[in-house]
């Protein structure tokens, strides 16, 4: 079946298919993102609950700032709830259904480019079916959908929905390809083939990029698919894993798993010939692609007090260069160093609120389907050794040859002092008395004092605070603050009297979203652009 768009500049029905609306007013679909809740978000040990893991050593690994959060869209009385997210480049791709047996799906394009202001560009609500997923691929949006049969032209109710888009837009017909099964749980998208999954009763299929059907594995209840190579995985959640050769669909290799919960979502990702299995109240499983063979399980880090037990399962992993992200349900988002598979590193689990039912981390973003339906965004960064030649021209400082942070998260720099670092970091509190220099990726969640006499200096990205959380910046009398680069403050900004804040080098940014306090005799000095006015 194919049913025909038409570019519009607001909302409309589609004449040409009623089952279909299409909204591209960004300025009306963004008005559901919200700070609340944005900043600077720390990660809790799971061996004490009242710290931090980034207490001592691990201070310089990663930093993580909630940037936006974006409440459930709604239609004709219906709350839709984000089941799954793809992301490419300047755009991440939403996927929504509706609980229960109403079909009523949706897919949001959001704009990421800006990172600290993303904003809802595209959307398209289908009245009579639901998204399970969705994948990007070389201008094309693949969909896992379930339809009223009854309601739409299609052979069956499980789906492959295929669209193009361009610049956060959709810009062809929609076209339906039916597969076997009551719904479409899951697609994955290569060069050569589409690969979608569908359960209770349902297959693996297999379509070429002319959506002629290649080849077909009938399954029982499939949840999930990831490909890598020539390699597909598939996982079911009465039987397990299976690895399967993309070419042929014979099977490579095979992981047993407990048998799951019917219908629950379950998620698989794949990185570098691992493939990793969400396992439900057993957190996560890592696994060779070609043998099978078990590396390690990684549990889920915290059983909250008051919470039923069948809440506090492992939905959907995401793993990225060499960090694993789980959505445990009641149990919220954990991460984890893999770098080595068999002997993973258990960083904590982020301070978000809230439940979370799905988790994609891609390259410096994560999302989160929350669940009250809504979606969380985070940006991240992680310490790499490439962070240490930051580019510190115009700022009139060398970066060159500084060792990383790896010190306690509450920062004190004496009067008598200088201190110099690059890479990322994320710190609790700071307060500075001497000369403080950072090149390249620095956080602060709580408090920074510029004390009397005191420098600081930031070369690259700077992000303070949380959101009308308690938290500031006091740069005192006769000290400076100096800035090079991107800044994103989430508490407020306080200039005593005597006090500079101070820009140096060009294309310079900054954006305040909490209160400014300038007293007469604080300079404000140097090139920037002040994207809220707040420094006027």
């Amino acid at each position: 079946m194919t049913a025909t768009i038409f570019a519009c500049n607001d909302s409309i029905e589609n004449p040409a298919d009623p089952t279909v609306l299409i909204n591209t007013n960004s300025d009306e679909l963004s008005q559901r993102l919200s700070l609340e809740g944005g900043g600077v978000i720390g990660i809790t040990s799971p061996s004490n609950p009242s710290g931090r893991v980034l207490d001592d050593d691990d201070a310089e690994k990663i930093s993580l700032v909630l940037v936006s959060q974006a409440s459930s869209p709604e239609y004709e009385g219906n709350t839709l709830q984000a089941t799954h997210v793809d992301i490419d480049d300047d755009y991440a791709y939403v996927a929504y259904n509706t609980a229960g047996p109403t079909f009523l799906g949706a897919v949001e394009i959001i704009d990421i480019s800006d990172a600290y202001k993303p904003k809802i560009v595209s959307q398209v609500i289908f009245r009579h079916a639901d998204v399970s997923a969705v994948e990007y691929r070389d201008g094309l949006l693949f969909l896992a959908m379930g339809m009223d049969i009854d309601q739409m032209d299609v052979d069956g109710p499980a789906n492959l929905g295929v669209v193009s888009v361009s610049e956060g837009q959709f810009t062809s017909d929609f076209r339906y390809y039916s597969v076997p099964g009551f719904v479409a749980t899951d697609v994955t998208a290569s060069s050569q083939f589409t690969a979608i999954v569908s359960g209770s009763d349902g297959a693996l299929t297999l379509f070429d990029r002319s959506f002629d059907k290649l080849e077909e594995r009938a399954s029982g209840d499939l949840r999930s698919v990831a490909h890598e190579d020539n390699r597909i995985a598939i996982l079911d959640g009465t039987s397990g894993a299976v690895v399967l050769n993309a070419n042929s669909l014979s099977e490579v290799s095979s992981i047993n798993t407990e048998s799951d919960e019917a219908q629950a979502k379950r998620t698989i990702d794949i990185e570098d010939g691992y493939l990793y299995i969400a396992k439900g109240r057993n957190g996560a499983g890592i696994y060779r692609m070609s043998n099978g063979q078990e590396e390690s399980l990684v549990a889920i880090p915290i059983n909250p007090e008051n919470v039923e037990p069948g809440d506090v399962v492992t939905n959907a992993v995401s793993v990225d260069d060499e960090l694993l992200f789980m959505a445990n349900g009641a149990a919220g988002i954990s991460i984890a160093d893999v770098d080595d598979e068999d002997d993973v590193e258990l960083y904590g689990v982020l301070d978000l609120d809230g439940s979370s039912n799905f988790v994609r981390f891609e390259d410096e973003f994560i999302f989160v389907a929350t669940g009250n339906g809504g979606i969380q965004i985070l940006k991240i960064k992680k310490y790499d050794d490439d962070d240490d030649d930051e580019d510190d021209e115009g700022s009139g400082v060398s970066c060159e040859g500084l060792d990383p942070y790896r010190g306690n998260s509450n920062l004190n720099v004496n009067g008598n002092e200088k201190a110099a670092y690059s890479g990322s970091a994320q710190l609790k509190n700071v307060n500075i008395g001497g000369e403080f220099l950072f090149c390249g990726s620095l956080a602060i969640e709580n408090n920074l004092n510029v004390n009397s006499n005191g420098l600081m200096h930031v070369v690259g990205s700077f992000a303070f605070g949380q959101y009308r959380k308690n938290t500031s910046i006091n740069v005192n009398s006769n000290s400076t603050l100096r800035l090079t680069g991107s800044t994103v403050i989430y508490g407020d900004l306080r200039l005593n009297s005597g006090a500079t804040l101070e820009f140096v080098g060009e294309d310079n940014v900054i954006t305040i979203y909490g209160d400014v306090q300038i007293n007469s005799g604080a300079r404000i000095i140097g090139d920037f652009k002040d994207t809220e006015g707040k420094l006027d």
